[in-house]
């Protein structure tokens, strides 16, 4: 245990003198954004960390909690490593596969402090266990975390988040929904604007960016995919993100 919280620390630190040396001019992130991505993974970490620092967990919450700290480490990591790869063109060009059901399941895992925080339950629903698209697992991360977090932040106390995982004529599609506060109909064609945030975010006092959306709208069409809103106010909001369906050859 003491050796795995050591890599810890040497992660975090790592991230810490790495983005001290950004030349932010050679890539095509700014800095908010680069907070933005970095932020999820470190409340992550700082939840499953607070967690064990009660120290009333059994020896398996302990293991699970630690094998989290270490993966949201590694994802810190990785999204250091894309900030500094300023040859974006030559990253693509590699064709990366993820199974979604795995990501789907493990980013719900890594959200679940924030939902217990309001009493929320995460429900997956699942038609096939092994769809894959065409996308770094890095990227589809940033895609499921911010539209999961603000699942659970726009939700009531007691509420629920849905996820279904569907394939259809030849496409996946991700349907995200919460039993929330809603979107205001004349704001659902701006949310995906970057640094745009809602009236009713902006009256209830939820922190955030507005940046949230914006990046995982850009992520989701840089590989071939589209995302759709749909909202009621006082019930609910829906996010249908969908992509093709890679082939896999075994």
């Amino acid at each position: 245990m003491q050796e795995e919280a050591k890599t810890y620390a040497k992660n975090i630190s790592g991230v810490k003198i790495i983005m001290n040396s950004l030349h932010l001019g050679k890539s095509k992130f700014n800095l908010t954004e680069i907070v933005h991505d970095l932020k999820t993974p470190i409340t992550s970490i700082m939840g499953f960390a607070e967690l064990l620092k009660k120290g009333n967990q059994s020896e398996e919450s302990k293991q699970e909690f630690y094998s989290i700290i270490f993966s949201e480490s590694q994802r810190l990591l990785s999204l250091v490593n894309d900030i500094l790869d300023i040859s974006e063109k030559n990253f693509l060009a590699v064709p990366q596969k993820c199974n979604i059901n795995i990501q789907i399941n493990k980013y719900a895992k890594v959200l679940k402090p924030l939902a217990d925080s309001k009493n929320i339950e995460i429900i997956i629903q699942s038609e096939n266990n092994d769809i894959y698209v065409s996308i770094p697992e890095n990227k589809m991360s940033r895609i499921l975390t911010n539209i999961i977090e603000n699942a659970i932040k726009y939700n009531r106390e007691s509420g629920k988040v849905y996820i279904d995982l569907l394939e259809r004529n030849g496409k996946v599609f991700i349907k995200i929904k919460d039993t929330g506060i809603g979107i205001a109909e004349n704001e659902l064609g701006k949310i995906f604007e970057k640094h745009y945030r809602s009236e009713t975010s902006k009256t209830l006092k939820i922190e955030g960016s507005g940046l949230g959306l914006s990046i995982a709208k850009d992520i989701t069409e840089e590989y071939g995919g589209t995302i759709e809103v749909s909202s009621k106010i006082g019930e609910s909001t829906e996010f249908i993100i969908s992509f093709p369906v890679a082939n896999i050859t075994k």
